[in-house]
């Protein structure tokens, strides 16, 4: 193996490949955040030797995918050409009984997912919906076998790719929702480039995989946004709207969108916020779920920009919206009177009206669907703020103390963000559940 230097680059190149935000890259190396970042700019002086085999031992660590980032990212090798991948046989029988029996009764709720066996070919792999949500990883699906390699999956007249990737999408949005976007970021991935290579293999229903397409780049974005990683969220929204524009679909088009607008609010820009959202309203086909989302974007967005009229009048808009719509088995299943509430409340948190923000917060957080616990302990944590800022230590540090829970088991840096932000709020407090938060902070490595 080429021996690193770890200079600036390889340092960058290797936080890159990873895809790891800098908080989580620090951790990994057991030093602070600014510290990565003078390494990355050459403003800090090289690490020292216990930091230099940390770094070593993370690329040893990685994966094939990882390792190959890496290296072309540091011109050890050259951007690989995207081929079809050629038929293999796999060689171990481990894992079989992840595979269906082609006329089983269950056929019908499997997904094909890629995955990588040893020698480096990927190949698709079927398995049962329900084990995806379970959060089965890439690194599981690569033991599968029993299955035909791509190639030969690509040609079989039966096999519906758009269907298939449908009902991925689906699982890993479920999946999501229960362990975290780590969980499924990398397979999200690897399903927009295989079906960019069955679309230019002339392979299947070219529109209809140009629409998953789509969907797919939206979900990833929305991945990086939860981990607050905001140029690879900005790199997916860009590629899908690409995307929606050469379909010339106005639905797809809508929902990227409504994805920019959701980044402009996290970001704190809420006129950029309220100007996405009135394009993706635009754009929205009439019945759809999109108006009604737009308008709580922008809710949020005028109480970002203090304005407290603007935004009671959007999301009573947006509730309106939401009466009307059609239901969209494929996006917006998320949409209800709470998840408008839930972002009232946030809103009336930044205008400042804390004691309405946490009753709104409580009365919504109560009737929430079951399913979303990582968003849930978003708006927990959202709501500890609006106690803190309210004056009252003591339900905001057991609110964030059950939120920072959720947040570490899943890395949701939406969560993780806002007990870091407590953290400093919560001042010089001496109440028993302010040291109780902060000691569970340190004891998970989320507060210094």
């Amino acid at each position: 193996m080429v021996e690193i230097a770890w200079t600036a680059r390889e340092i960058k190149a290797l936080r890159a490949a990873l895809k790891l935000s800098a908080l989580e890259f620090s951790r990994a190396l057991k030093v602070r955040e600014r510290t990565v970042a003078g390494w990355e700019t050459g403003k800090t002086k090289r690490p020292r030797a216990a930091s230099l085999r940390l770094l070593d031992d993370l690329l040893d660590s990685a994966d094939s995918c990882q390792v190959e980032r890496f290296e072309v990212a540091i011109g050890l090798r050259r951007e690989p050409d995207r081929v079809f991948p050629r038929p293999v046989t796999l060689a171990n029988d481990i894992g079989r009984a992840l595979v269906p029996d082609n006329n089983g009764a269950e056929q019908a709720d499997q997904v094909w997912v890629p995955a990588r066996t040893a020698d480096g070919e990927v190949v698709l792999v079927s398995l049962p919906r329900r084990s995806i949500v379970a959060g089965i990883g890439v690194a599981g699906l690569a033991a599968a076998v029993g299955v035909l390699p791509t190639a030969a999956l690509a040609t079989t007249p039966d096999i519906d790719h758009v269907e298939h990737f449908r009902t991925l999408r689906l699982a890993l949005i479920e999946s999501d929702n229960l362990h975290g976007a780590g969980a499924v970021t990398s397979l999200i991935e690897q399903s927009i480039d295989r079906m960019g290579q069955l679309r230019r293999a002339g392979i299947g229903d070219a529109v209809g995989m140009q629409r998953m397409r789509v969907l797919y780049a939206e979900l990833a974005a929305w991945l990086y946004q939860d981990r607050r990683m905001w140029e690879h969220a900005q790199h997916w929204t860009d590629r899908a709207l690409t995307w929606s524009h050469q379909l010339g679909d106005d639905y797809s088009i809508a929902a990227t969108l409504i994805r920019k607008a959701h980044i402009a609010n996290d970001q704190g820009d809420g006129a950029e916020a309220i100007e996405l959202a009135y394009a993706a309203e635009r754009a929205a086909p009439a019945g759809t779920r999109f108006a009604a989302v737009a308008a709580t974007f922008a809710g949020y967005g005028s109480a970002l920009i203090g304005d407290a009229a603007a935004s009671d009048a959007w999301f009573d808009r947006a509730r309106a919206l939401a009466d009307d719509a059609d239901t969209d088995p494929s996006w917006g299943f998320f949409l209800d009177h709470t998840y408008i509430d839930v972002h009232q409340a946030q809103g009336r948190v930044k205008l400042g009206d804390y004691k309405g923000a946490t009753r709104q917060f409580d009365s919504a957080i109560h009737d929430m669907r079951a399913g979303y616990t990582r968003d849930q302990a978003v708006y927990i944590a959202r709501q500890a703020i609006a106690h803190a800022k309210a004056g009252d230590a003591e339900p905001a540090a057991k609110l964030a103390t059950a939120a920072m829970r959720v947040g570490v088991n899943t890395g949701s840096e939406r969560i993780l963000h806002n007990v870091r932000d407590l953290d400093g709020l919560l001042g010089s407090s001496s109440h028993a559940e302010v040291a109780e938060f902060r000691d569970a902070g340190r004891r998970w490595a989320v507060l210094a």
